[in-house]
């Protein structure tokens, strides 16, 4: 089967390479496009958005198109895990969807948690997403090989959506609330 990757890391990212390698256990070719869209779309084509950014519109979706999400399932859109830090969490997660005409709302069929402490940075956080976003893709890849497209949904997504511009001003409020400006250095 052949997949065509949707990403926002750059081609040479190695969480990329990976997903690749994964996905050619498939056995046909692996198309990754970085930032951008196919210009159509099939339904005999596997489409998996790995850490994009980009929105799939209506006349692009087929029935083979997941997404992984960086966030848990109560936490939509985007900010997962600037949200986690501020409402204390002690768990976050990433949750492989299937791709519907509104974002984060298709049937959830696979979800990794991992442990959050108070010493978690949203930096560190998310490169254990993105760590568990991969393991979500190898699933998915597991589950093509083995028994087809999944069908079995695991969760529900709950939670207020956040859009784009919302996470930027609670980012930038709790960026000035936690970072401390350093003095200029005249070293020349």
């Amino acid at each position: 089967m052949n997949v065509c990757l949707l990403t926002s890391l750059e081609s040479n990212n190695p969480l990329v390479e990976q997903c690749i390698k994964q996905c050619k256990r498939l056995g046909g070719s692996v198309q990754v496009l970085v930032d951008q869209l196919p210009v159509s779309t099939d339904d005999v084509t596997l489409y998996i958005s790995f850490l994009g950014d980009v929105i799939i519109p209506k006349s692009l979706i087929t029935e083979h198109m997941y997404n992984t999400h960086p966030g848990p399932p109560w936490y939509r859109g985007w900010g997962s895990r600037l949200r986690t830090v501020l409402d204390k969490q002690t768990v976050h997660a990433s949750t492989l969807h299937k791709v519907e005409l509104r974002v984060d709302t298709g049937a959830i069929y696979q979800i990794i948690e991992f442990s959050v402490t108070e010493n978690d940075t949203i930096d560190n956080i998310h490169s254990r997403a993105e760590l568990a976003s991969l393991a979500l893709v190898t699933w998915l890849i597991d589950h093509y090989a083995l028994k087809g497209k999944p069908t079995h949904k695991v969760a529900e997504w709950s939670g207020k959506f956040m859009y784009s511009r919302e996470y930027q001003k609670l980012r930038k409020k709790y960026i000035n609330k936690t970072v401390t400006p350093q003095p200029a250095t005249s070293e020349y």
